[in-house]
């Protein structure tokens, strides 16, 4: 969820019930020389329990000390990304690159449990391609690593975003194991929750599905407490939370630049909406939080424009990379 899961947006979708929270990956050698940046990636709230730091990296005595840095810095976890199929980061031997290195992605995990005392997990993806047969024997090379849970994204690293999770790969992998299997891919809905639930992961990571939309995270629990599931918000209440979250990043980042990122984040509020490409539009042009302020009150408006108007465009919560 890199350029997503900053400490703000965290703070909203806890508001809404999400149990565990993830910071976006964070490179262990940039960690390493306190690169200013990197430790923007870390802000962590003290109200933010339980929180993890995810990173990614290819050098066992590396990670072992980020791991360290981590812990330091009152993660409650810290997790190794063996998922993410971006060649900037596969390139460099990270991510979905380690899958194809299972004595060194086992090292790395082993290094990272000796240098601290706080959970080490992995997330991984499944296979590196169609014809990898040895997702199995990895995510049990993780666990006798020391990884305390694994988290499972059903795609593999060749298909990226495309194409549909494997749900079949991710029961396998829950049999195969005696540590808590999470699963992750394609829970955008309901429907997809519980298809997810019926493959017996012991929880559900949810990115792109709540992009837009924290309150996915209160519908995901009156699903699973058999509660009747409450609606999506009002246009005001989107508008609202878009303020907040807007405010948030602000604090966080500073307005200039905590704008540009309101620029790709604030697109997702509007899915759905009539009118909707136009706000996504105008979105694009934030520049002050006064800006803000003036698409969120426009927001509350988009309930009486002509139905006629709908967004018809092919924006879905699977449209927004997540890592």
């Amino acid at each position: 969820m890199a350029g997503n899961t900053n400490l703000a947006y965290r703070r909203l979708c806890r508001k809404f019930g999400a149990e565990l929270t993830t910071t976006e990956m964070v490179s262990s050698m940039a960690l390493q020389h306190n690169d200013e940046k990197t430790l923007h990636y870390l802000a962590k709230g003290d109200d933010e329990t339980p929180v993890a730091a995810q990173l990614f990296g290819a050098e066992p005595e590396i990670l072992a000390e980020a791991a360290k840095k981590v812990e330091q810095r009152g993660f409650h976890m810290v997790d190794l990304n063996i998922g993410c199929p971006v060649p900037k980061i596969t390139g460099g031997g990270g991510g979905s690159a380690l899958l194809r290195e299972p004595e060194r992605a086992a090292a790395c995990v082993a290094a990272m449990c000796a240098a601290t005392t706080i959970p080490v997990t992995v997330k991984m993806r499944a296979g590196w391609d169609q014809q990898d047969d040895s997702v199995l024997q990895f995510a049990q090379a993780m666990e006798e690593a020391g990884a305390q849970a694994i988290t499972v994204h059903g795609r593999t690293r060749e298909q990226k975003y495309s194409g549909h999770a494997n749900l079949h790969i991710i029961r396998a992998i829950v049999e195969a194991l005696s540590i808590p299997v999470i699963g992750n891919g394609d829970v955008v809905d309901l429907e997809s929750a519980r298809a997810m639930a019926a493959t017996g992961v012991a929880g559900i990571a949810v990115g792109r599905g709540a992009l837009g939309r924290p309150w996915f995270f209160r519908q995901l629990h009156a699903l699973f407490a058999n509660d009747p599931v409450p609606p999506d918000p009002s246009e005001k209440d989107r508008a609202q939370l878009l303020l907040e979250l807007g405010q948030g990043v602000c604090a966080i980042y500073g307005e200039h630049r905590g704008m540009r990122i309101m620029r790709r984040l604030a697109t997702d509020f509007f899915r759905g909406l009539p009118g909707a490409p136009q706000m996504r539009r105008d979105s694009h042009a934030l520049e002050t939080l006064a800006d803000l302020e003036a698409l969120a009150t426009r927001l509350t408006t988009l309930a009486n424009i002509d139905p006629s108007r709908q967004d018809r465009d092919a924006c879905h919560p699977n449209s927004t990379p997540a890592l």
